[in-house]
């Protein structure tokens, strides 16, 4: 899937986008921090870019949503990283063809998405 839909934006719904093609992956409260809007803009912002599947999110363990981009091109297929201290989620390198290939062919059901997450501790807490 290419980038959907991204240069059809409303305003914010751009900057958002914008935004988590620049730094991947975001919380709502992070992106309503960086654009300076009420809370409810940004929900509904996010409603609207899932409904669009411009973006994706991805939720930690308290069920906490992350955002990227849903593109291919500027975001490949890859895992994430769930830090058990802080909570934040981070990208982990793509995969190659050959992990998605050994994934999908992993059962008999039809497989349409793939979503791995690893845990343990991040740096920056490991040094607190």
């Amino acid at each position: 899937m290419s980038c959907k839909n991204i240069e059809n934006l409303r305003r914010t719904e751009l900057k958002i986008a914008l935004l988590l093609k620049e730094k991947h992956l975001l919380s709502a409260k992070e992106l309503q921090g960086m654009l300076e809007v009420d809370k409810a803009t940004i929900y509904r912002n996010i409603k609207h870019l899932l409904e669009k599947q411009t973006i994706r999110e991805i939720k930690n363990s308290e069920g906490i949503g992350y955002y990227e981009l849903n593109c291919k091109i500027h975001n490949p297929i890859h895992p994430h990283f769930e830090c058990k201290r802080c909570k934040r989620i981070f990208c982990l390198k793509p995969f190659n063809a050959e992990d998605i290939l050994s994934l999908s062919n992993y059962s008999e059901y039809d497989i349409d998405e793939i979503e791995v997450i690893f845990k343990g501790v991040c740096n920056e807490c490991k040094k607190n």
